[in-house]
């Protein structure tokens, strides 16, 4: 179905509502199969962290030792990506 907008007898819009729903659909699919997150910045130091962490260090001094590489996250980040990343060790 389409509908057209008219202006002063001229038509200023054309609009093919099943293609454009066709469309949308298609770009919603893509985007659904892409990952939500992806990598972390922890990632790039994830050996040296969980180095650390087998030694003893606390969260805090994680997160002091990350902002001295200029690397600002909150504890609760280290500790999520902790528990995500102990299983892969």
């Amino acid at each position: 179905m389409k509908f057209h907008w008219f202006l002063q007898g001229k038509c200023i819009v054309s609009l093919d509502a099943e293609a454009e729903i066709a469309s949308l659909n298609r770009r919603l699919a893509i985007r659904k199969k892409r990952s939500r997150y992806g990598t972390s910045r922890l990632d790039k130091y994830r050996n040296e962290i969980l180095a650390l962490r087998k030694k003893g260090a606390t969260l805090a001094a994680l997160q002091m030792w990350l902002r001295d590489r200029r690397i600002k996250v909150e504890q609760s980040t280290i500790s999520r990506w902790l528990k995500k990343n102990a299983q892969i060790q």
